[in-house]
């Protein structure tokens, strides 16, 4: 008997799984969702998309992405942040760009592919630094610190990365503020359907991204390589 009904509440339990996951994956999702929205109205106040309305600061922080798409296409995301970079420089917005990107493997070279493309594009290479050790968003953003000893930076993104970058940022004391890139059209891509791809996978990136970002402030989370200071005064 006892046996029974030992059988029987497992068996009740069991059945209630389910109905536990579906509870958390709905906080889950009003807690990422309203995070997103905190960050978003937390940066809007730091950023800018015309270069009227920014301050000049000695630095920019190029934030890195591959420059090439999963299909081995020109990522336009990356090619907007170049632009954008070298447009502060152009307009003196800026004396100095840091390229700071991942570069954990030998084939893989974010700060490298930027700075190469900037030289392209006619910017002297003695305004560039590499910065060989931005593997997150967050390592980007402290390194400039801690590592370049400059504690205000604009930043360069695109808009929606720019705003979790500024969070991290004036979080642990940085007075950043965001020059936004412009943000990807239909007319980068070969298709609607991949352009609406491109963009939906980003979205969802960015929304856990965010819960990342809020969760390594919480917890105090440092570069995970830092190393000897470079002085670029």
């Amino acid at each position: 008997m006892n046996k029974s009904l030992f059988n029987l509440t497992d068996f009740q339990s069991f059945n209630n799984i389910p109905k536990y996951l579906l509870i958390l994956f709905g906080v889950f999702l009003i807690f990422s969702l309203l995070n997103y929205v905190y960050i978003s109205n937390y940066a809007k106040h730091y950023l800018a998309s015309q270069l009227n309305e920014l301050p000049y600061n000695k630095v920019a922080l190029l934030l890195g992405t591959s420059p090439r798409s999963q299909k081995n296409r020109p990522n336009p995301y990356f090619i907007k942040r170049i632009q954008a970079a070298k447009r502060l420089l152009e307009n003196r917005k800026i004396d100095l760009i840091i390229v700071s990107g991942d570069n954990r493997t030998v084939a893989y070279n974010e700060p490298k592919y930027m700075r190469d493309y900037l030289e392209a594009l006619g910017v002297a290479s003695s305004t560039i630094i590499s910065d060989y050790a931005g593997r997150r968003t967050l390592d980007s953003v402290l390194r400039v610190q801690k590592i370049f000893e400059q504690n205000n930076v604009t930043i360069v993104s695109q808009e929606y990365h720019n705003e979790r970058a500024i969070f991290l940022a004036r979080k642990n004391g940085i007075e950043a503020i965001g020059f936004n890139a412009e943000d990807i059209k239909k007319e980068d891509f070969e298709s609607s359907l991949i352009y609406f791809l491109t963009k939906s996978k980003n979205i969802i990136r960015e929304i856990l991204a965010r819960d990342l970002a809020t969760l390594d402030w919480l917890l105090g989370k440092q570069p995970e390589i830092l190393g000897e200071i470079v002085d670029i005064r």
